[in-house]
């Protein structure tokens, strides 16, 4: 089986989606590079339906792909430290109940939820969102105003840890949706979580994606080795910045058995910048290839990633009875 734990879906706020990307993000480059690769309109007055439209591209683009089961991920709001709503600093949000009901209606799809550990509501919330099919809960401190070291965090992980949910957090410095210090997006900020008994996942095991950048590989690598619980996924390792990290990483058995594969979609690859790693002949066919899950896999694969690497999320993910069962059957075990 291959799980991909990292996939971003969205849309402009159509047919009541709950999602909404603010005017400043719209008119960014990233959006707008975005997309145009995936076909979702750049003007907000879109008629309705264009949300769940855009999101059955990436889902038709998942079913003929290789990969069983991703994981779309929702995307909460700013709050403030006082636990009200910042709608003054948030740049893109994607609805909680939007990707629940893809993940209702794909047998491939699985529902990342995003909340918000300041909310009022934050514990209520998420016990709604494990009923509505919830497999793990994603933050970019960065971008939503967290810090996952502080107190009010606290009975949230309380809450994951009993509902045994796991955290899907950005690490490293962020560029897309870059609002509050990277700081926040530091590993170390998560021992918090680790101690009250979260499993969690290091979105990009804090590795830099420029050189100039502070990377925060090193000590993600350390704390992989302290804490049981304690993973990091390899979305956006496919470039030249971070392929040989990647190198370096799968040469120890250890670090190799906490990496779980992510795609980061829509971000893509750069086969030819990892050539070196690979063959320039193998880079130029999967730069060719037109399936953007497929690429992501394929590249992890040619520069060494084992088959336990991609399976690692069906162990790591809180996946409901029911699509537990059908990930059986389509392996042939009943």
């Amino acid at each position: 089986m291959i799980y991909d734990l990292h996939v971003h879906i969205g849309g402009l706020g159509s047919g009541n989606s709950g999602n909404y990307v603010a005017p400043t993000f719209r008119r960014s480059y990233a959006f707008r590079l975005f997309s145009k690769r995936l076909g979702l309109p750049l003007e907000a007055d879109t008629q309705p339906g264009d949300d769940t439209e855009f999101a059955q591209r990436v889902v038709n683009w998942l079913d003929s792909s290789a990969v069983d089961r991703a994981v779309f991920l929702a995307f909460d709001a700013v709050y403030r430290e006082d636990g009200s709503r910042d709608d003054q600093h948030t740049l893109f949000v994607t609805g909680n109940d939007f990707v629940a009901d893809l993940a209702a209606a794909n047998s491939k799809v699985l529902f990342g939820a995003s909340i918000h550990p300041y909310r009022h509501d934050a514990v209520p919330e998420l016990e709604r969102l494990i009923r509505r099919g919830a497999c793990l809960v994603k933050w970019l401190p960065g971008a939503q105003n967290i810090q996952p070291d502080d107190s009010r965090c606290f009975p949230f992980y309380e809450a994951m840890a009993q509902h045994q949910i796991p955290l899907l957090c950005h690490t490293g410095s962020e560029h897309t949706l870059k609002t509050f210090p990277d700081s926040l997006n530091d590993p170390r900020r998560l021992v918090p979580a680790l101690e009250r008994g979260v499993t969690v996942i290091a979105a990009h095991c804090g590795a830099r994606l420029f050189l100039h950048e502070k990377s925060c590989l090193r000590q993600w690598r350390e704390m992989a080795l302290r804490y049981e619980r304690f993973y990091g996924d390899i979305s956006a390792f496919g470039v030249i910045t971070r392929i040989w990290s990647l190198r370096r990483l799968l040469k120890s058995p250890e670090i190799t058995a906490k990496l779980v594969f992510g795609s980061d979609f829509p971000v893509s690859p750069m086969p030819l910048s990892c050539v070196g790693c690979i063959s320039l002949g193998r880079a130029l066919e999967l730069r060719r290839m037109p399936n953007p899950f497929d690429e992501a896999v394929k590249i992890m694969k040619a520069v060494g990633v084992p088959e336990a690497v991609f399976a690692r999320g069906g162990q790591l993910l809180r996946i409901p009875q029911s699509q537990r069962a059908v990930a059986t059957v389509e392996k042939g075990g009943l």
